[in-house]
């Protein structure tokens, strides 16, 4: 137990020197994937560009959550676990809302309106995971999103109903909420309720391999901070998008590959309008 306890040390500062060294390496400057939302709106305000704003958010809502990135089965009480993750994510569709994105500032939208996608969306992520008893577990998360300047944070609870069942594969609820800075202009609080089925086969005692799927209902509430505006006289003012609830409904499947310390994981998340594919490599202890 003493050496895995070193292990993990020298593995947290390893992850915490690539994590720190991924946002030292980047300027802080805005990138392709920040937004200005006063694009969405015209001279007379932001009412006529609530629909964009409403697409766009929910976009940015899928593309920050983190995966789920766990079986159903827990930690255990004494169990932890700490991973570096990345997801990357992209959008099945051209849409007017994204002009919103620094990549289109300068762009110019097809015959139908439709500004194209940046190509793709690509998140760096610490995640850490703590088994409770009663088969609980809590998480803890902070991500990055590549080319630009917003964070995430969030903050889980996991409960594995069937744990334990041996004649079962095990099932498991979590709650996750989140929120964003970083991005000036736009408050977003994320909830992620989904619910996940697993189940774990030995391999020759040395590790262990773990298929599993779920689904995940996102349900985010964004709203602007006051923007800047120019009338049609050449006179500032401000308008605000007010705020707006989505609902976006997300299935997954992942496999989780684990041995005495080090874990492996993939998986593929499916939305709406956002796909993503992730891949995480960490220390459960």
């Amino acid at each position: 137990m003493e050496h895995k306890h070193i292990i993990l040390k020298k593995l947290f500062f390893a992850l915490l020197t690539v994590f720190s060294v991924c946002f030292i390496s980047t300027s802080a400057f805005a990138g392709g994937n920040d937004f200005k939302l006063a694009r969405l709106c015209n001279n007379t305000g932001c009412d006529a560009g609530v629909n964009d704003f409403k697409t766009l958010t929910m976009a940015y809502a899928s593309i920050l959550t983190p995966m789920h990135f766990q079986p159903a089965r827990t930690l255990g009480e004494e169990g932890f676990e700490i991973a570096v993750e990345s997801k990357m994510s992209f959008s099945t569709k051209d849409d007017p809302s994204w002009k919103a994105t620094n990549k289109n500032a300068n762009a110019q939208a097809d015959a139908d309106g439709n500004y194209a996608a940046p190509d793709l969306f690509a998140t760096a992520e610490l995640h850490m995971r703590k088994g409770l008893p009663f088969s609980l577990e809590v998480e803890g998360i902070f991500n990055w999103l590549a080319d630009s300047e917003i964070f995430y944070v969030g903050a889980g609870l996991r409960w594995a109903i069937t744990e334990g069942w041996w004649f079962m594969p095990d099932i498991s609820v979590r709650a996750h909420v989140g929120t964003i800075v970083g991005a000036a202009e736009l408050s977003l609080i994320n909830v992620n309720m989904d619910i996940a089925v697993s189940y774990t086969w030995g391999l020759g005692g040395i590790a262990s391999i773990t298929p599993y799927a779920g689904y995940s209902l996102l349900t985010s509430w964004a709203s602007s901070r006051p923007l800047v505006l120019v009338d049609s006289g050449g006179k500032p003012f401000e308008s605000v998008f007010n705020r707006i609830t989505n609902h976006n409904h997300r299935g997954f499947v992942g496999v989780e590959l684990k041995g005495d310390v080090f874990v492996l994981g993939l998986e593929g998340e499916f939305g709406e309008d956002i796909m993503s594919a992730g891949v995480k490599i960490g220390a459960d202890f």
